[in-house]
């Protein structure tokens, strides 16, 4: 068996880890990075109107058929979401193409704690004279999956907020390549659990201007779109290189501790969005409400919504935020929707004007608040972010 998955920006060493620990006879291989053949593939057989992470992840699978896989495997959820048929088109469409041989797996994560994804674990890697190593090795697989989630969500925390500091430009980038080589190269339990100390060391080596002031820009959006730097035009980068600070709470880690009902912050997000949105109508529509209200209560600079073309429960809440939230919250925010047809010119014009605009509105505040006049003419912003972006904010200050 040759397995692989569609790309989703930097949570391939989680899920090659997966499928690795579960069974050492399986051979993963990963799709190219997503380019413009993977799209060109995605748009000509896909349905006109379907949204673009439906494209953009057939595009990966052909590809990764082409490197020898005969499973794929690619998660389906629930509710109102076109996502939930994903792997079923998916898979048709593959067959019409001549893959004949090629199966796709749907792996269920409408709720983890239903545990109907073990069924799947055990359709890729089925019993064989020993049952009970199976569950042993589905249970290891399983641990260093979310291990690796976390360890992927924190590096995704100090890429955010170090590249707003770096002296070098692409410096933190480098590093990022650097540790995704590195944690996918640690295989052991122990190894794991020390890499949190390396993500900090290695950040740490970046030489930075700790004298900055950053914008603090909230990101969010759609989970395929807002992680996968290819299909949003590297908006994280390109952000973080006009001396933008990222806040973006959206990762793989986030996502599954959300399915395991252990995630606090998003239920916290939940309530924030309750009165405008009470119930779950897909996509990830009730967090970005969630999100917009709580960077607007931490003073931040900007809001950046992404998504789709086309997709419903976004487009729903980019209603509500304009013609609701803004109105009350006035947190400058620009909306950024993707397809095939998105052209890195005019969204990078955009973007330079959307940070000029948080850049003046900034400004405009210090001139006029005694509290940033007394502090040498600086922004003062309120404690914000998780127990790692607090550790990694203190090591550029003390560099």
């Amino acid at each position: 068996m040759i397995i692989s998955f569609p790309n989703m920006g930097h949570c391939w060493p989680a899920f090659k880890t997966l499928f690795n620990t579960l069974d050492e006879s399986i051979e993963v291989v990963l799709p190219d990075p997503t380019n413009r053949e993977a799209i060109k593939i995605g748009v000509k057989y896909s349905p006109e109107f379907v949204c673009f992470p439906f494209k953009a992840t057939l595009g990966d699978f052909v590809s990764a058929i082409k490197k020898g896989a005969d499973t794929l495997v690619m998660a389906i959820d629930c509710g109102p979401c076109r996502f939930g048929f994903y792997a079923s088109v998916q898979e048709r469409i593959l067959h019409d193409m001549g893959y004949k041989h090629v199966r796709v797996i749907p792996l269920d994560q409408a709720d983890l704690l239903e545990l109907k994804w073990v069924k799947t674990l055990f359709e890729i890697a089925p019993p064989k004279n020993n049952k009970l190593a199976l569950y042993s090795n589905a249970i290891k697989a399983v641990i260093s999956f979310v291990k690796k989630a976390k360890l992927l969500n924190d590096i995704q925390t100090a890429e955010g907020l170090f590249r707003a500091y770096e002296r070098n430009q692409g410096a933190t980038t480098d590093t990022v390549q650097k540790l995704l080589v590195s944690l996918d190269e640690t295989k052991k339990l122990n190894e794991l659990r020390k890499f949190k100390t390396v993500i900090k060391n290695t950040f740490n080596e970046i030489d930075v201007d700790k004298t900055r002031t950053p914008l603090r820009v909230g990101v969010s959006g759609e989970i395929h779109i807002s992680l996968e730097p290819y299909v949003n035009l590297d908006i994280r980068r390109k952000l973080g290189e006009m001396g933008c600070e990222i806040h973006q709470s959206l990762s793989l880690y986030d996502w599954v501790v959300h399915k395991f009902h252990l995630n606090y912050h998003r239920k916290w997000l939940e309530h924030l969005s309750h009165p405008h949105v009470p119930m779950d109508i897909g996509g990830e529509c009730v967090w970005v409400l969630g999100e917009y209200i709580d960077k607007a209560r931490a003073d931040f600079d900007g809001f950046i919504h992404q998504y789709p073309f086309t997709c419903m429960p976004e487009v729903t809440a980019r209603t509500i935020i304009t013609n609701k939230l803004k109105k009350k919250y006035n947190l400058p925010t620009i909306f950024f929707s993707f397809d095939e047809q998105s052209a890195s010119e005019g969204f990078r014009t955009r973007l330079e004007a959307f940070v000029d605009l948080m850049h003046s509105r900034r400004n405009q505040e210090i001139k006029t608040k005694a509290e940033f006049i007394a502090n040498g003419n600086k922004k003062i912003y309120p404690h914000y972010g998780s127990n790692f972006y607090n550790e990694c904010a203190q090591l550029i200050k003390t560099q």
